[in-house]
């Protein structure tokens, strides 16, 4: 293969990996409690490059196949309810769906639990994931041992609850035969 033929591949990459396609969706206006396994509603864009797309901000489509740092954060307070002695926990998963947005499967979880009266708990997933070009990005969240609430803040939460990606590398593709 010449060098022409390989510089579409190099090119084409590396221009990828300088401005990477990446989404980051913030805040969680919508939800007030926490007491089942709940699809998480984010309230705007902080930022878009490369075409990512939601039409209700709940699943996010993917437009370049790769994997991808991805994060999602929630903070909430802890049930009122909560005596100290037993434990209340609330956890994250992240699911990714084909490219025709069917197939849902888990790719990252994180839980968190405390014991502490009257205070906020903070639950991180983060993880390297493969989106395939098309695919769906999604977060939903579920509390234990009590009504979890939306911690507030003087930014309307939007630097406590957030989801992104950035792709970290490229999908890669044949050289030709």
């Amino acid at each position: 293969m010449s060098a022409t033929d390989l510089n579409s591949y190099i090119y084409e990459n590396n221009t990828r990996l300088c401005t990477p396609s990446a989404f980051r969706a913030k805040g969680l206006e919508a939800t007030n409690e926490l007491t089942s396994r709940a699809e998480l509603a984010w309230d705007l864009w902080d930022f878009e490059r490369q075409g990512w797309t939601s039409t209700d901000m709940k699943r996010f489509r993917c437009p370049a196949a790769g994997t991808y740092f991805v994060t999602a954060n929630l903070t909430v307070q802890v049930p009122a309810t909560l005596d100290g002695k037993n434990s209340a926990s609330v956890d994250v998963l992240v699911y990714t769906t084909n490219a025709d947005g069917g197939g849902s499967s888990p790719a990252i979880k994180s839980l968190n639990n405390t014991k502490m009266i009257g205070s906020y708990l903070s639950v991180n997933a983060a993880g390297l994931v493969y989106l395939a070009q098309g695919a769906l990005l999604y977060v939903t969240a579920a509390g234990w041992g009590g009504v979890w609430r939306k911690a507030t803040s003087e930014n309307k939460n939007w630097s406590m609850n957030a989801v992104s990606a950035i792709q970290i590398a490229p999908d890669a593709r044949g050289l030709g035969t």
